[in-house]
């Protein structure tokens, strides 16, 4: 194998890397190939005690560690608690591990907010390594492009009232594609927040503040409004396109609020079928009563209502029945890498075909990349959402792309 030409490539050039193994032969042999396919930061080291030593080294932490998981001493699930905490952004495993385990390996990164991007044979596949870490190349350009609500100092009170007077909180849309034309044919409502001073804020900023506060109808009464504003823009220029709103458990728990949005969307005059009302599946199966007649009300009205991200709650089949959804979100986390978990993908089949016999129209959220793609595509979903397809954006960025879809 050493013999063989390795093609490099300049966008893993920057990545800095680190190798734990404990068979000296394999790491010095994975450490050489990593500098031969250009990476220039590369560490290996043959335990778990000398890479947590590297890793408090190294300045601003590591964007990736190739590690095998059955090791003496500390294994690598250990050393990927400890690592996820320095600073690592992403791990390859290489160990030949069984798939119930390797998923629940793959959990436990996903539980510490990191990401698994995949096994590595051994011995190592060059093209297959090369692909790994062009995705972890990726994956870090867009960690860095998110915002990082974690290092958001709380909001107090009195700052969120006066960001809801000055209309700072704005709607931008994520678009959704019919999966057998590619066109788009709605769009998600998400929350930003444009603090003067810090940017962009995510939802996570200030929506958990907001529902303590008890400001959170207010916030989504103004995002509702100017949705609305937006989806009468859309109709001008020929996209009838419909709007999924996703309303916190404690605006649905609210028995008026079915009368609110009924008023909004006559006073815009937007029919209501346009509109989808996204609920959690973990609300559904906390508050039942309220959000029973809630939502039951508003499908009267001619609203649809979509059951968001099936299959992470504990919701009974009975409570499916009885709830008048009209769509399923299934959760990213049944698509993300779904081709290469069995249990995962037998689920997500589980979830399209149940919905398919309720008469229930399916969305697959989360798809970022072109083998999520196609993979929710094969089990038969209707609609898909993702940053592979398109990533949110603010109402003048969505009406350029818009136009764009309908000239193609």
């Amino acid at each position: 194998m050493t013999s063989q030409a390795i093609p490099t490539s300049a966008g893993i050039a920057g990545l800095k890397v680190l190798v734990l193994e404990d068979q000296a032969f394999q790491r010095n042999l994975l450490v050489g190939v990593l500098k031969r396919l250009g990476v220039r930061a590369v560490e290996g080291v043959a335990d778990g005690s000398s890479a947590l030593n590297a890793l408090e080294r190294q300045d601003g932490g590591f964007d990736v560690a190739i590690c095998d998981l059955r090791m003496e001493g500390m294994d690598g699930i250990e050393f990927i608690r400890h690592a996820v905490r320095r600073r690592v952004g992403s791990f390859i495993v290489t160990s030949a591990i069984e798939s119930n385990l390797l998923a629940s390996a793959e959990a436990v990164l996903r539980s510490y907010g990191t990401r698994l991007m995949g096994v590595l044979p051994k011995p190592v596949d060059i093209e297959r390594l090369k692909h790994m870490l062009e995705d972890c190349n990726k994956d870090k350009d867009a960690r860095a492009e998110k915002p990082t609500p974690t290092l958001v100092p709380a909001h107090q009170k009195n700052e969120i009232v006066d960001a809801l007077r000055n209309n700072q909180f704005v709607p931008y849309f994520q678009p959704k594609f019919e999966l057998a034309t590619g066109m788009p044919t709605g769009v998600e409502m998400l929350a930003r927040w444009r603090h003067p001073i810090q940017g962009v804020l995510p939802p996570s900023a200030f929506v958990p503040a907001m529902e303590h506060s008890g400001l959170i109808d207010w916030l989504s009464d103004s995002l509702f409004a100017q949705a609305l504003e937006c989806a009468n823009e859309w109709s001008r220029i020929g996209c009838e396109i419909g709007l999924a709103i996703n309303l916190s458990p404690l605006t649905l728990q609210n028995t008026d609020m079915p009368n609110r949005i009924g008023a909004l969307v006559r006073q815009y005059n937007v029919p209501p079928s346009r509109v989808t009302i996204e609920v959690t599946e973990t609300a559904v199966s906390e508050n039942i009563s309220d959000l029973l007649e809630s939502l039951t009300r508003l499908r009267m009205q001619g609203f649809e209502v979509s059951v968001d991200d099936f299959g992470t709650g504990y919701s009974s089949l009975l409570q499916l029945s009885e709830m008048p959804f009209t769509e399923i979100k299934i959760d990213r986390n049944f698509v993300t890498g779904a081709t290469e978990n069995r249990k995962t993908t037998i689920i997500a089949e589980s979830i399209v075909q149940l919905a398919r016999k309720l008469d229930l129209h399916t969305v697959a959220e989360g798809v970022e990349s072109r083998a999520e793609l196609d993979f929710i595509k094969r089990l038969g979903c209707e609609t898909g959402q993702g940053y592979f397809l398109a990533q949110p954006m603010d109402q003048a960025a969505l009406l350029g792309f818009l136009a764009s879809a309908r000239r193609k």
